[in-house]
């Protein structure tokens, strides 16, 4: 009897043994995954930034080289320096090789997280690779930065290559600008635009060529200006003299000069006539037009000349320290009478002066426009 019943005892006892070894065993593993999580956890955190890092500043160097091929395939003419030229291909060429030279993505772990249950083997097995896994995303993430540093001082190098090319640009089209001073002020201040749209206009980015193409005709235009300009004025030695005269009283307001049979609606042939236009392009010029009664006359006739001492009035109302004047309560911005009293304020106190064609001004207003003389 006693031996039939210790069977089934024995059989619970050994059940029991084998589910405490089995919960130890979950426990253990467990607790060792446990363990081993906050590592792989920090680990693949590192790894992660590392990789967003990576790819924030690769998205930036693809829109750099973007920028750079643009700027390169516009940059053309004598304007361009081939040196910067060939620097920025250089450079392109490098953020290209940085780029394709991307660290190979360490693949998904695909562990067990560490809140839910998985049986012991599995955490066994987890615990298992992470011993391994952390260290190779260790080594990955500084990969990345390594890369992500790379990449970032290509993308820097093609910036600072750029602005060199550009840079260049303007200094060879300022030293144009500076080599042409008899250019019309006309083609000089679109040279100055054109230099100014080089660097800000949108269309470098995207790929247009315009603002290097702009700028080189504005360039050819200006040489051009001062071949034509030497020449007229070696043709007509009176008109040149005509202009230095009134170059001379312009107190530096830049202002060009255009000879005509008819200024204003009165004829050369019966009046001494000119006119005064005003161009808010750079800092202000004028473009003044005379008859060419007024170079016939201008040596005997006192009256030739008060007519361009009042044109080059109307345009002292681009300067900073005339402009309250013509506008304020004495002249009211009366253009007529602004440049008659200046020009009687000069000493030309007779009908040339504008006083035979809109009367004479106060002495009120001849007094101020003397403030700006």
């Amino acid at each position: 009897m006693h031996d039939h019943a210790r069977g089934p005892i024995t059989a619970l006892a050994i059940t029991a043994v084998i589910a405490t070894w089995a919960v130890g065993h979950q426990v253990v593993a467990s607790a060792v995954h446990a363990d081993l999580w906050p590592a792989w956890s920090a680990a693949d955190s590192r790894y992660d930034e590392a990789a967003a890092d990576y790819d924030a500043t690769a998205e930036r160097g693809e829109s750099a080289i973007r920028r750079g091929e643009a700027l390169a395939e516009a940059a053309s003419g004598d304007l361009v320096d081939p040196a910067d030229l060939a620097l920025l291909s250089e450079e392109l060429e490098h953020a290209r090789a940085r780029l394709a030279d991307e660290p190979a993505s360490p693949g998904i772990a695909g562990l067990g997280d560490p809140d839910g249950f998985a049986p012991a083997w599995e955490r066994y097995a987890d615990a298992w690779r992470i011993v391994g896994l952390v260290p190779s995303r260790t080594v990955a993430a500084e990969s990345l930065d390594v890369a992500t540093h790379r990449v970032a001082e290509g993308n820097l190098a093609i910036a600072d290559a750029s602005e060199a090319l550009v840079a260049g640009t303007e200094a060879l089209a300022t030293a144009a600008l500076e080599d042409n001073p008899a250019a019309t002020h006309r083609t000089r201040v679109a040279v100055q635009q054109a230099i100014d749209d080089l660097r800000h206009s949108p269309t470098i980015s995207s790929g247009s060529a315009d603002p290097f193409a702009d700028l080189a005709t504005a360039v050819a235009a200006m040489r051009s200006s001062q071949a034509s300009e030497a020449a007229r004025r070696a043709d007509h030695p009176e008109r040149a003299r005509i202009e230095d005269f009134a170059e001379s009283i312009a107190n530096g307001v830049p202002f060009d000069v255009e000879w005509a049979d008819e200024a204003g609606g009165y004829s050369s042939s019966e009046y001494y006539a000119g006119t005064a236009e005003f161009f808010p392009d750079g800092a202000g010029w004028g473009l003044i037009t005379l008859t060419y009664s007024i170079e016939d006359a201008y040596s005997w006739d006192e009256n030739a000349e008060a007519v361009v001492v009042h044109e080059v009035g109307h345009i002292q109302v681009l300067r900073e320290e005339c402009a309250p004047i013509f506008s304020g309560s004495v002249f009211s911005s009366d253009h007529e009478m602004w440049a008659t009293a200046w020009a009687i304020s000069m000493g030309y106190d007779i009908p040339g002066s504008g006083i035979e064609a809109y009367g004479r001004p106060s002495d009120a207003q001849i007094d101020a426009a003397a403030g700006c003389r």
